[in-house]
């Protein structure tokens, strides 16, 4: 009797079924699945272990983090001093970094604030402590609670939290990043154990010997031996056995063919549930410009939202700073992101040049513009000169320009002659 093969299954069919399949959508909700978890929220970290979530974990995170950042200047020269000291770039960035990447990681980020006081009296933060994530719990009011509800953290100047998608009184944990792709990240995982179990089944076959041997001893001795030649034919080698009746080989029936499917499939909803789009690496042969451009938007979507909630966070931060050392009654400086809610440089540039008013003071704060100490400081284009709006390969490059007797050190621009210069 001829023997059955199985069905030959069509990979794209294959790919559909599980991609359109009804598993992923009846799931309990994963917050129940992680705190029955031994690990807790801890168990997001090893998530990050797969490359496709850490890809765009990373992403995310990196392009909230990459974008530029502003703090206006204070008017009173005590604050813009203080400022300029304590809320330096570096500071804000390495705040907002930690506070972003665990608030991504785990919805939400309570870190305590480490203050240090200088020689002049001021406090400045020096630090932020973020202590275990999964001995945070939060009361019916939005109290915050440290090991098991035992601890009430209240204490004022002294911790700050930031949350995704959450406040004090509605979903105080958050939403976190990875939280809708948990089950697809275990079904995955499943799919990979399945793997290394069925390739160590096909690169390395099992074999079992029939050979004639009464004495026990002996039967071990010569036992020994075949599978130390077994193992040496494996890896290419050949040998010769003595009172060996046969040597068969124990071997599976079906196929790792499909495992790539599988793999694709989960990595498309990880994209779903972590992008809101489908297009990724390994479906780009099926992707158009279209897609590309609606992808983009709608990450770039997701990147803003964390850069504005973010920024009310951090302003907390200076606004803490800022109350600590000169009172309520101060006014704190604005941080911000620039997530392109307003003019580009470029569009200012035209304005001025079409004569609309422009703020000059908003142009030196916005645009983190070095503004000039006094007239002597001011640095600006020679007259009758034109300048295009693009630099050259070595833009803001400085070289030595004869004038004389004398050398000036003028920027290098591309630059263009007016059509009636002054002589």
């Amino acid at each position: 009797m001829a023997k059955t093969q199985a069905h030959k299954k069509d990979p794209q069919l294959l790919l559909k079924v599980i991609k359109d399949s009804l598993v992923m959508q009846y799931l309990p909700n994963p917050d129940e699945a992680i705190r029955r978890n031994p690990k807790g929220l801890k168990l997001y970290d090893e998530m990050l272990q797969d490359p496709r979530i850490s890809s765009l974990f990373l992403d995310r995170r990196n392009a909230t983090q990459n974008l530029p950042l502003s703090l206006s200047k204070a008017e009173d020269v005590a604050v813009k001093d203080y400022a300029d000291r304590y809320l330096s770039e570096k500071s804000l960035r390495k705040w907002s970094s930690y506070l972003l990447t665990d608030s991504l990681k785990y919805g939400f980020r309570p870190a305590e604030i480490v203050w240090q006081k200088d020689e002049d009296g001021f406090y400045y933060i020096d630090a932020l402590i973020g202590h275990d994530i999964n001995r945070y719990r939060f009361g019916d009011d939005g109290q915050m609670y440290y090991d098991q509800g035992n601890t009430l953290l209240e204490q004022p100047y002294k911790w700050i939290i930031h949350r995704i998608e959450g406040d004090r009184y509605n979903a105080p944990y958050g939403q976190a990043y990875m939280k809708s792709v948990y089950w697809v990240w275990a079904f995955k995982k499943l799919g990979w154990q399945y793997w290394l179990t069925a390739t160590e089944k096909f690169s390395v076959p099992s074999v079992y010997a029939i050979f004639d041997q009464s004495d026990p001893g002996k039967a071990r001795e010569v036992a020994a031996d075949l599978a130390e030649t077994v193992s040496q034919m494996v890896g290419g080698s050949s040998g010769a056995f003595a009172n060996v009746k046969a040597i068969q080989q124990i071997s599976m029936t079906g196929s790792v063919a499909d495992f790539d499917i599988l793999i694709k499939a989960c990595d498309l909803q990880i994209s779903y549930g972590m992008t809101g789009q489908a297009l990724a690496n390994n479906v780009s042969d099926t992707g158009t410009q279209a897609l590309g451009t609606v992808q983009e938007r709608t990450k770039a979507a997701a990147y803003e939202n964390d850069a504005r909630a973010l920024a009310y966070t951090v302003q907390r931060l200076i606004a803490m700073s800022i109350e600590l050392n000169f009172g309520p009654d101060a006014d704190a400086p604005e941080f911000r992101y620039d997530t392109g809610d307003y003019a580009s440089f470029a569009d200012v540039v035209t304005a001025i040049n079409t004569g609309i008013p422009v703020s000059k003071a908003a142009l030196y704060a916005r645009y983190n513009l070095p503004e000039p100490e006094d007239d002597e400081d001011v640095f600006t284009r020679p007259e009758g000169i034109g300048m295009s709006m693009t630099p050259s390969l070595g833009a803001f490059d400085f070289a030595d320009m004869g004038t004389g007797k004398k050398k000036v050190l003028r920027p290098m621009m591309i630059l263009t002659r007016s059509l009636n210069p002054k002589r």
